[in-house]
């Protein structure tokens, strides 16, 4: 049941509520990252993993990214989703490559003057939203971007534990949204509820979706699952997309590589995906070159 978002309604169809095992899927995107600066994983994981979360509320073509900027607005972490359960996140090139990060925790890391921008929709019809983050630590904030950009009650917590070389022991999230008319107090019973009985969360990957009904029910009244979606990492990178990179070389260079019959290699600084360029391919582009200067 790793990386399934499980979707149910809870306490009398009251409120929504989201769960997920994202272990996988947070494991490989901190070691795709390959940065060993504990902090920093720990925030890049757990922002990705609120973000995975929201995927389940997506339709059709819609796309959800977020930016969380730090105080140091060099220091940047992306994350991304789609309707279809896509998920990507990676910290910016001044992050990883920072010296001597400040910080000892996450609300040290983020400061005083961090912000969230969040860009939601489809192609055509976009919704742009940024909020401080007061309380400088991922979950809260995410809660709190909900509050006062959607204007909706909305609690967003996320699990995630590192052990040795920053591989992920376990990682799990919880997305509790209030259903119009319902009383702001059934977030915190939620919340209480789900912090004391964690062991839902870290059996998901032994039980059947019976068993999840049947757990669901104990903690809350008038529960139901109401369906599930897979999320999974995607780069979305693709050996056309640097053809951009290729054509702003000079001719010279590029000539280089075709008279010494060598490739050039672009790499996709998220995945980490490599794609070789053969002479033959960079004579075609720099035809193209030629043709339009």
């Amino acid at each position: 049941m790793r990386n399934k978002i499980f979707k149910a309604l809870v306490l009398d169809k009251q409120v929504r509520l989201f769960f997920v095992d994202n272990t996988v899927l947070i494991n490989e995107i901190i070691s795709l990252n390959k940065h060993n600066h504990r902090i920093l994983n720990l925030a890049l994981g757990k922002t990705v993993s609120g973000i995975s979360l929201l995927s389940a509320a997506l339709k059709g073509e819609q796309r959800l990214s977020a930016t969380v900027t730090m105080s140091n607005p060099k220091y940047k972490i992306f994350a991304d989703t789609d309707a279809h359960g896509n998920v990507r996140g990676y910290a910016s090139q001044s992050f990883l490559n920072a010296e001597g990060i400040k910080g000892d925790s996450i609300q040290g890391l983020i400061g005083h003057k961090a912000y969230i921008r969040i860009i939601k929709g489809s192609h055509m019809n976009q919704f742009t939203g940024i909020t401080g983050m007061p309380y400088q630590n991922i979950d809260d904030d995410l809660s709190h971007y909900f509050k006062q950009s959607e204007q909706t009650e909305t609690i967003i917590e996320t699990n995630l534990a590192l052990g040795e070389k920053n591989t992920v022991l376990y990682s799990y999230a919880m997305y509790a949204q209030l259903l119009p008319g319902a009383p702001n107090h059934l977030l915190n019973e939620i919340k209480e509820k789900m912090d004391t009985n964690s062991i839902l969360f870290k059996n998901l990957k032994n039980m059947d979706n019976l068993q999840i009904q049947e757990q669901l029910n104990n903690y809350f009244s008038g529960s139901k699952i109401i369906g599930q979606n897979q999320v999974q990492f995607s780069c979305g990178c693709s050996k056309e997309m640097f053809y951009g990179l290729l054509y702003s070389l000079e001719n010279k260079d590029l000539m280089e590589h075709i008279h010494a019959n060598e490739a050039i290699k672009t790499s996709c600084h998220i995945c980490g995906r490599t794609y070789l360029y053969y002479p033959s391919e960079i004579q075609t582009l720099l035809r193209k070159k030629e043709k339009n200067d």
